[in-house]
């Protein structure tokens, strides 16, 4: 706890800067429910907020208003559900506890630093005892308490096997390994980006004969965030989807993920290029990354047009076919080659037999692997 009458004030001026904002906004959720007004989003919330409160930080202020949001959220969520006793946060009290995160908080030679704006900067000593068992995130202050909290990474993973993967457009996700491949439809993403695409020109239109800044400039703006919004929501959830697909797949092994965006996908037409643009590629190796265990970029120039077999180079469209007798999706083919690279640092050829199982991510029934008897050595198993 503090030490000193001066330790004190700045604890004691901060837990009532954060009890006044607390009230505040208290109150401000009782009028607004008393004129059944909207309840702002937390952003504007955020914006509101800002330098009202000098006596505490910006980062606390912003960790208050984020729990009274939860806060009002969980009892609207608990009266949905039938909880009618569930109440809004109504008490106003004299002091709050402070939130900290990384970005205020510091140790420096054994002392906590927690920064309070205009109330001066609280120091308190952390006993020779206590170790951090790992990168401080959050530090939550009470009156005879203080709780640190700490982000601790999980052990290593140990990878089991290694998995090529190609990003595409109408195939969002192909991956697989020697012997099983999965192919992750793409079509409810370049769906929905179209669809986000001819909504956003045909608001931008509307608002073109609008005064901006009207009524109804205003009313159009708010329709296109909604959109946008949503748009987003369904791109993220079909994403989600379709990396834990692949995770699940292959459980624990590693991916080699072709680098996107290359020299070969600048060239490329208007309307492809901004379909590829719009795919999201650096989210989906990131989900990669952290489902799987890592993931790896190489370059994937001619990857979808070389035959892993022979190693001939052919334009085809979704389905390649060698003379060599070699016949697969393209996006089998792709992944392959992105496979050997990431292994043996160039592209090597051999026979490939392998299962393709085509999934659709957000079907909400599993699409059947359909299996058929492969010719031995140069077809892939469909």
């Amino acid at each position: 706890m503090p030490s000193g009458s001066a330790a004190w004030a700045t604890f004691t001026a901060s837990r009532k800067e954060a009890a006044r904002l607390w009230c505040d906004l208290v109150k401000r959720h009782a009028r607004l429910r008393r004129l059944n007004w909207k309840w702002p989003s937390r952003a504007r919330w955020m914006l509101w907020v800002k330098r009202k409160y000098p006596g505490l930080s910006a980062q606390s202020a912003q960790q208050i208003v984020t729990e009274f949001c939860e806060a009002v959220w969980s009892a609207r969520q608990l009266r949905k559900n039938g909880h009618g006793d569930a109440s809004y946060p109504w008490r106003l009290p004299k002091y709050h506890n402070v939130t900290y995160t990384n970005q205020d908080a510091r140790v420096r030679a054994g002392t906590l630093l927690l920064p309070n704006g205009k109330s001066g900067t609280l120091s308190v000593r952390i006993p020779a005892t206590v170790t951090l068992p790992g990168k401080m995130m959050e530090v939550h202050v009470a009156f005879g308490r203080i709780r640190i909290v700490c982000k601790i990474s999980d052990g290593a993973r140990h990878a089991v096997g290694v998995i090529g993967v190609d990003l595409g457009v109408n195939t969002l996700i192909a991956a697989g390994d020697d012997k099983n491949a999965v192919l992750v439809s793409g079509r409810e993403a370049k769906a929905t980006v179209q669809w986000r695409a001819k909504k956003l020109a045909s608001i931008s239109e509307a608002q073109s004969s609008r005064v901006k800044g009207s009524r109804r400039w205003r009313r159009l703006q708010r329709r296109k965030y909604r959109m946008l919004d949503k748009s987003q929501f369904r791109i993220r959830d079909i994403i989600h989807k379709a990396t834990r697909i692949v995770a699940d797949t292959f459980p624990n092994a590693s991916a080699i993920v072709g680098k996107p965006f290359n020299d070969a996908a600048r060239k490329m037409a208007g309307k492809q290029a901004q379909q590829v643009s719009s795919a999201c590629n650096a989210k989906i190796i990131r989900l990669l990354d952290y489902k799987c265990s890592g993931a790896v970029e190489v370059p994937e120039p001619y990857t979808s047009q070389t035959c892993p077999v022979c190693g001939e180079r052919r334009r085809c469209g979704r389905v390649f076919r060698c003379e060599c007798g070699f016949v697969a999706p393209r996006d089998v083919v792709g992944f392959t080659n992105i496979r050997r690279i990431g292994l043996h640092g160039k592209m090597t050829f051999s026979p490939v037999i392998v299962d393709i199982s085509f999934v659709r991510p957000i079907r909400k029934y599993p699409v059947a692997t359909r299996v058929v008897p492969a010719e031995p050595r140069h077809v892939a198993r469909t």
